[in-house]
């Protein structure tokens, strides 16, 4: 998987949020480390915006935690060619990649819900307004960031892989 990929995946999905009331620390928090959720000092006095950040930073985190999982599952497999793997590696990587599709789609459902309130939000900001609530996404960022280091040796295996196969 090319993390350019990832990243253009992430960036999309954050701009399709939304989801609950507030956050504490959350299974993502205590997995990969606390990152705070930044309310922008022009959406602070704005109650339903800093609903929708919060929510919309569950959301990315459940992602977070859904790809992290994917990878724990699979990692083991990553450069090894289809004629190597027996039939139980092969079950284990089917099940991980369901598993994978069936919470991929909850997710993305969370996230076409909120990407109409995003739209009705943004009807009454002003310029100044959007821009602050797009930077929200640096947190999404961050969290990606901290699964790249958390599987880097993954990630590495993979661009090796990918690599020999272009050859």
């Amino acid at each position: 998987m090319k993390i350019k990929l990832l990243t253009v995946i992430s960036i999309m999905f954050l701009a399709l949020s939304c989801g609950s009331d507030t956050i504490e620390e959350t299974k993502a928090d205590k997995k990969f480390g606390k990152l705070e959720v930044e309310i922008p000092d022009e959406l602070k006095d704005k109650p339903e915006l800093v609903k929708y950040i919060k929510d919309m930073n569950i959301i990315a985190d459940d992602y977070a935690m859904l790809f992290d999982k994917l990878i724990e599952d699979t990692g083991e497999y990553v450069g090894k060619k289809d004629e190597d793997l027996v039939l139980s590696d092969k079950m284990k990587l089917a099940t991980a990649a369901a598993e994978y599709a069936m919470g991929s789609a909850e997710v993305f459902v969370k996230w076409g819900k909120c990407s109409e309130k995003r739209m009705d939000l943004e009807k009454d900001l002003n310029d100044e307004e959007i821009e602050a609530l797009g930077k929200t996404y640096e947190r999404f960022e961050k969290r990606i960031k901290q699964i790249e280091e958390r599987h880097k040796e993954f990630f590495e295996k993979a661009k090796k892989a990918q690599e020999e196969q272009n050859n």
